[in-house]
């Protein structure tokens, strides 16, 4: 992720040192910052500050305890932001779905939440494998100050600076001095005391309005949760390639699309005005095209064999004329595992597992859309999973821009989407290759308007060679050839 993204960990900060001298021994000081501290790194701190971006009034909450942040910017009630768990980072959308953002640990943002959240003040922080190194006095601007050198496992190591004269921590930054950040205005909040100013690089950065304590433990937020019940599959049109059906949405029936490529969920105008569903916010469309529209609330959602409570649905004024009303894309799937069957024309809900499966295809995410390794040929490609999408392959402009030898181009047609038109250059390659499985001549094209996620997209004519299983909690996509096509082949 950028390093300005990553520097939002920075909050949650209550470290004070009373009564040590600068000479003072190491665990003299650590004790006395612990018992001025009230051992910070336990609390969930809600920290709120209001500013005004391009006009608009946006409310920015941070959410601290110990490793983890919870950072949102909200416009109204329409929020977005990130998670770290302290290893990780989780992109979250409006309805609370939280999906990973980050394929590896994130060390610099583990780094920084050890320091500003405490967690090095825990005796058993040696324990655990961290490391304090006294440095002393040091000398900035003609001022001191009281030197560590805090590592942690799998983190980048950080600076702390103590002015001696408050006995709180005045400054940090990461040992490789990509930045350096300042700490002022502290004030008493609970047992605590917490910066409500913070500079970085000598410029105004974070200006809290509010910091409070809350008695509740910060978790992840959990999105949809759906309910699942004996009920028979989702039915799908059988004259339709996408994976098109009937659901119940506040008891009124509407034609929907299971859209993995969709990072949400979204309705027509059509039947938003049907529902008369209240507007809660508003929200910026990107597709082949853009426009400004609205954020409507609507519920339950019923899907085949899974129930939905009341969630923001994003209108859309373009799908009605698709045959469907209802997107169903990340908010109905990152909580539940998904089986499309192409050949019964079905798709069922189950409980998702909670660990990674043994077998099947590794996902990762992009904007809340699953991305998959494939091979082109010899070209090793990361593609999101669209089943939207009705192409085989279809990829980004940008990528084939620098790949025009993947594929010759043998035909154009007119395509659709949210937003606009769009050219669609297509041709064929002889074979793809996915997992333990080999397509031979599928279609392949590029949409010369498609920024895309990733390199590209598969699409449905591309996952109906199979029954596929998609399951986001897992981070797995498993496939299951459809008996008799010879066009897929099994094995290296």
């Amino acid at each position: 992720m950028g390093f300005a993204g990553r520097m939002l960990m920075f909050c949650g900060l209550a470290l004070s040192l009373v009564g040590a001298s600068p000479q003072a021994p190491l665990d003299t000081v650590l004790e006395r910052m612990r018992a001025a501290a009230g051992m910070s790194d336990r609390a969930h701190v809600v920290s709120t500050r209001t500013f005004r971006e391009g006009g608009v009034a946006i409310t920015a909450r941070d959410e601290t305890q110990g490793l983890q942040a919870l950072m949102q910017r909200c416009n109204d009630s329409i929020c977005f932001g990130t998670y770290f768990d302290g290893d990780r980072l989780y992109s979250v959308n409006m309805n609370g779905t939280s999906l990973p953002r980050s394929v590896r640990e994130e060390v610099y943002l583990r780094g920084l939440r050890v320091v500003t959240g405490g967690e090095f003040l825990e005796p058993a922080f040696g324990a655990s494998g961290g490391h304090i190194e006294d440095r002393g006095i040091a000398h900035f601007d003609s001022r001191s100050y009281r030197r560590m050198d805090v590592t942690a496992t799998d983190a980048v190591p950080m600076e702390v600076y103590v002015d001696p004269q408050t006995w709180l921590v005045a400054m940090t930054r990461d040992a490789n001095e990509d930045a350096e950040f300042e700490f002022h205005d502290y004030r008493r909040v609970g047992a605590y005391r917490l910066p409500f100013a913070i500079d970085r690089d000598g410029r105004p950065f974070q200006r809290y309005t509010s910091r409070t304590v809350v008695p509740t433990p910060l978790r992840i937020p959990s999105g949809l949760v759906p309910a699942l019940d004996s009920g028979g599959p989702l039915a799908l049109d059988p004259h339709n390639p996408s994976p098109v059906g009937t659901c119940t949405i506040a008891g009124v029936q509407a034609r929907c699309l299971i859209d993995t490529g969709n990072s949400g969920i979204s309705m027509s105008l059509e039947l938003a005005e049907e529902l008369r569903a209240p507007v809660v916010g508003a929200f910026e469309v990107n597709g082949l095209g853009h426009y400004a529209t609205e954020v409507v609330s609507a519920g339950p959602l019923r899907v085949g064999n899974a129930t939905f409570q009341q969630a923001k649905y994003v209108v859309l004024h373009d799908i009605h004329a698709y045959g469907y009303d209802l997107v169903l894309g990340a908010d109905v799937l990152a909580n539940a595992r998904l089986t499309i069957d192409y050949a019964q024309h079905t798709a069922s809900f189950a409980d998702p597992s909670r660990a990674s499966e043994a077998t099947g295809i590794p996902l990762t995410f992009a904007n809340f859309v699953p991305i998959v390794p494939v091979e082109l040929g010899a070209l090793q490609t990361q593609l999101a999973v669209d089943t939207g999408d009705q192409s085989a392959i279809n990829l980004a402009y940008d990528y084939y821009s620098e790949h025009t030898g993947l594929f010759r181009a043998t035909r154009r047609a007119s395509v659709e989407g949210v937003g606009g038109t769009s050219i669609e250059l297509l041709g064929e390659i002889p074979d793809a290759r996915i997992g333990n499985f080999t397509v031979a001549s599928p279609g392949i094209g590029t949409t010369q308007t498609l920024t895309g996620t990733s390199d590209g997209h598969i699409g449905t004519g591309f996952l109906a060679h199979f029954r596929v299983v998609i399951d986001y909690a897992a981070r797995r996509l498993l496939l299951f050839a459809r008996r008799g096509d010879t066009s897929v082949k099994t094995g290296p």
